[in-house]
Formats: C-alpha cells, structure tokens, sequence
C-alpha cells in the first residue's frame, strides 16, 4: 500500500438529485408549518404565550364620564438608527423623551398618535407594568394585529376613573421593553 491509495468517495448524480430533493421538500414543509402557523412579521404570541402573558379577550373597561378638562398630547413614534431604542416625539437623553402626563381623574387625555417612525407600532393605555396586554377603554390605536405603518396615525381618549399610575404604550410584542412606554400620573 503506498501513500497515494486513499480512497475516494463518489456517487452518482442520480443520488444527488434524490439527496436534494429531499433538502428542498423538508424547507418547502418547514416553511408551510412556520408561516401558517403565525404572524411571523410581527411575533405575534401563540394562544398559550398570549395566556402566559396575562392577554384576555376581557370586555373592555367601562366608560367614566369626562368631568375635568380635556388634555391633548400628541405622541410620534420614532426609533434609534439602529432600532434599538425606541421611543414617544425624541429619543432617551433628548428633551420631549417619553413625556409624564398628569391629570385628575375625570379628566380627558386626547392622544394624536403619529408613526413617524420606519417600523410598524401600535397605542393602548394600561395599568400594568410590564407587558403589552390590559388595554383600558378606548385608548387602543391599532392593535398588534393590525398596527400602524410608518406615516400613519389616529386618535384615541382616555378618561382615568381611578387616581394612580397609568402607561402609554406601543402595544407590539417588545417595544415597551425596548423604551416605548410613558407614565400618567393621575391624581
């Protein structure tokens, strides 16, 4: 036996074409399972990750009756160039971040929502603290199924019926935790 009698593996072109056959169908299966079984564009939870994360099909709030005055404030989303930060009308460090508003209850806080930023978004007021689900009354603008595109906007009111803390939110898994969020303080 010399140093030049390796041997050398082949096979026929038959058994690769058979071989790639076989790769292409299990992508073609794998892609049907994945895009059916969600809304891969915008991670939208599963039923099980939508109960884990407290999010119910709950009536809303019931409706308080306006008897202080009204408060418009206008909200833009925006994003960091690298999409790492995002935030309400500026960015962290910037004056306008993320604004606080204080109201009484019975007051009415108008928000003009604008996506002036290049993902998609959607508004909503909660009481809690982290998450994205617990939207009060009327306050949702969009949903996470159906968010805003970059140039759009809408509307909503919220009027507090209780004193303590509120949030303004983008409702879309993760922007909250990635600094979309803002404080109501209602006295």
């Amino acid at each position: 036996m010399s140093e030049h009698d390796e041997t050398v593996y082949r096979t026929s072109p038959g058994r690769v074409g058979k071989l790639m056959t076989i790769l292409v169908g299990l992508v073609v299966v794998g892609s049907v399972i994945f895009f059916s079984l969600g809304d891969y564009w915008i991670s939208e939870l599963s039923p099980a990750g939508q109960a884990f994360a407290g999010i119910t099909d709950e009536p809303a709030a019931p409706a308080v009756a306006q008897t202080g005055a009204d408060i418009p404030i206008t909200l833009d989303f925006i994003e960091s160039k690298d999409f790492r930060t995002l935030a309400f009308n500026a960015l962290p460090g910037e004056p306008g971040n993320n604004p606080t508003i204080n109201a009484k209850v019975g007051d009415r806080i108008i928000f003009n929502i604008l996506n002036a930023g290049k993902s998609f978004h959607a508004f909503g007021v909660t009481l809690d603290e982290e998450g994205f689900g617990g939207i009060l009354g009327s306050s949702a603008v969009a949903s996470p199924n159906s968010p805003l595109k970059p140039g759009d906007g809408g509307t909503s009111e919220f009027i507090p019926g209780e004193p303590g803390t509120y949030y303004y939110i983008c409702t879309v898994p993760g922007h909250r935790e990635m600094g979309m969020v803002g404080t109501i303080i209602v006295e």
